[in-house]
């Protein structure tokens, strides 16, 4: 149940106020256009959604799932030695791969900052304090000043983090961030009148159908990539030791 928290529109994180690009393309109207009939607004709209989609799966995605599997490895660690210290040093550094990714568009560094910060800020309050004790260290480290502080957190980091303070397992964080995307992009299409609101809601259940076998292939490729990271880091490990 703790997942529809995380994707419930009543979570506070600001990001219904972003349209994730679909608010000047639907001005520069590279997204419809104001003489289509209600199927052509809703099928544009629903093509916007799935770009939005692939692209943050392609992305964003990857951070996510890799904080998911960082605040894991924290929560296991605390709980068998009761350490807390450098707990976030390898989250700090997706988190810094992530920013540098945003870094040639500022609106979406904005965006992805901002969202990050507010979800973060959100979810250390819906969590309590002994559960989110991750995200709080997070939160301390944005105070610090450079290079330790962060500055910003990013919005995939964060969701990634929460998302194991859930209990969310891999593939069930992946499809709940990409649902999230999807839903911003269909809530912004109403909100701005590019297609109404029973044609988004079809849009976006049509979305959701394609989107599980998109997140499915990128969970997969994922766990692979880090069994092979793994395998390297072992056998560096062995070069090592032989010298």
């Amino acid at each position: 149940m703790e997942a529809f928290v995380l994707i419930d529109p009543l979570l506070p994180t600001g990001a219904f106020a972003h349209s994730l690009g679909l608010e000047p393309a639907r001005i520069a109207r590279a997204v419809g256009t104001l003489d289509e009939t209600s199927r052509e607004a809703s099928r544009a709209v629903e093509t916007y959604a799935r770009e939005c989609a692939q692209s943050a799966i392609d992305g964003q995605l990857p951070f996510a799932l890799a904080a998911r599997a960082l605040a894991v490895r924290a929560n296991e660690k605390r709980a068998r030695e009761g350490d807390e210290d450098g707990t976030t040093r390898a989250w700090r550094a997706a988190n810094a791969e992530c920013a540098a990714l945003c870094a040639s568009n500022a609106v979406n560094r904005r965006a992805s900052a901002g969202t990050g910060a507010a979800l973060l800020r959100a979810s250390i309050v819906a969590f309590g304090e002994d559960r989110s004790w991750y995200l709080r260290a997070i939160k301390r480290t944005l105070r610090r000043p450079p290079p330790l502080g962060l500055g910003e957190a990013h919005h995939a980091c964060v969701f990634g983090a929460v998302s194991a303070i859930a209990n969310l397992d891999a593939e069930a964080c992946a499809r709940a961030y990409v649902y999230c995307i999807m839903r911003d992009v269909c809530s912004a299409a109403t909100r701005l009148n590019a297609s109404g609101p029973l044609e988004t809601v079809a849009a976006l259940r049509r979305c959701v159908e394609d989107a599980e076998a998109a997140c499915a292939v990128a969970v997969a490729e994922f766990n692979a990539s880090t069994v092979r990271a793994s395998t390297i880091d072992d056998d560096d490990d062995d070069d090592d030791d032989d010298d």
